[in-house]
């Protein structure tokens, strides 16, 4: 083994910056690619323009919902100025909460306390429109329950004097407590449901684990390259099969492309606030593992380089848009059954161990290793 070491080192000496580059690529590529989508997405959040006439609690609340979303940026202005910046297209519509927006929603009223304005360049209006009128049902909603135990507590006589704010509050902890605002529903003999992501979501260990298949697939063309007649003689002359040769060397790459993994958790945990568990650890391996068998059994049916290449990038294409990396084809069209078994990346996805394609895998090592045997027999 530590002399297949230090051949291999001496023939990545020659071409030691495209060797870093393929070691380092699922590693940076992916860090580089969240930093600057995550970048991107902050800084295209829609603008909007707030009006403000109620100086109350409740309409104070509600810009505070407004501006905690992640989907607007709040520009609060008068009303001339917020209509002159639409204008101008600096803001993308403007909402006006009107004068006695408390009263009114305290009194079980609902319309007229919020008024929009937007023209035919507004491309956000209606889903913004839609987050803040489910702001303020939300709001009349806490109203409602507010009054009704108010007036619960008067009717019973209660012994303690309930102001409205402190019901409020209370309705405000209780439904934190209780996720009340959210349901969930499974059909019978399905798995859980899951918070669905949004349209435009990028994960971080899918982006990692695509490239780190590209990265697998490339550096695996040793295997074309050592096919060559002149190289194969030299088997005539070596202590150890070709079989045992292959294998050591699979290996050897294992135990390299998991020290570059181990780096890849190291700096996602630090800079993108990703969780690592255990377990996780033990699904990065036998996804590693598969891996490197699957990318030297592809690489065992071609002759030439090239041809290898093209079909490498477009294998990670084509799995690529299947995992919704690419384009959430899940969120668009409805998932065909069975075709996740066809997917080699999908268990690592999931967070489950690679077991189905791993036995395909290693399958495929060993009838490539065979045919390697018996060929040169």
């Amino acid at each position: 083994m530590i002399d297949i070491l230090k051949t291999r080192l001496l023939l990545w000496k020659k071409k030691l910056l495209t060797t870093l580059f393929w070691l380092l690529l699922p590693v940076l590529g992916t860090y580089l690619f969240i930093s600057i989508v995550n970048t991107i997405q902050d800084d295209s959040k829609v603008p909007i323009g707030i009006v403000v006439e109620d100086d109350s609690a409740l309409a104070n609340n509600l810009l505070q919902s407004i501006s905690n979303s992640n989907l607007v940026q709040v520009y609060e202005s008068n009303e001339k100025e917020a209509l002159y910046n639409l204008e101008k297209h600096e803001v993308d519509s403007v909402f006006i909460i009107h004068d006695e927006f408390e009263v009114n929603i305290k009194s079980g009223l609902r319309k007229n306390i919020i008024s929009s304005y937007y023209t035919e360049l507004s491309f956000a209006y209606t889903p913004v429109k839609e987050m803040i009128v489910s702001l303020v049902q939300e709001e009349a909603g806490r109203a409602k329950a507010t009054n009704f135990i108010l007036q619960m507590n008067e009717e019973y006589n209660g012994s303690d004097p309930w102001s409205w704010e402190e019901v409020q509050n209370k309705v405000r902890q209780v439904q934190l407590n209780e996720n009340l605002l959210n349901t969930a529903f499974t059909y019978t003999g399905t798995s859980n449901s899951e918070e669905q992501p949004s349209l435009i979501s990028w994960n971080t260990w899918t982006i990692w684990a695509i490239l780190s298949l590209l990265s697998s697939l490339f550096l695996f063309d040793w295997v074309i390259k050592e096919r060559a007649l002149t190289v194969s003689a030299r088997f005539s002359f070596m202590k150890v099969s070709k079989w045992s040769y292959y294998l050591k060397l699979i290996i050897l790459y294992f135990f390299i492309f998991f020290l570059f993994d181990l780096i890849a958790i190291a700096l996602f945990t630090l800079r993108l606030d990703q969780s690592i568990s255990l377990r996780f650890i033990f699904i990065l391996i036998s996804f590693r593992l598969m891996l490197c068998m699957l990318s030297f059994g592809l690489a065992s049916f071609f002759r030439k380089a090239f041809t290898y290449y093209w079909v490498s990038i477009l294998l990670v294409i084509v799995l690529a848009f299947l995992t919704g990396a690419i384009i959430p084809i899940h969120q668009i069209i409805p998932e065909i059954p069975y075709v996740n078994y066809f997917n080699p990346l999908q268990d690592f996805i999931n967070e489950n161990l690679t077991i189905l394609w791993g036995i395909i895998s290693f399958i495929f090592l060993i009838l490539t290793l065979i045919r390697k045997e018996v060929t040169n027999a």
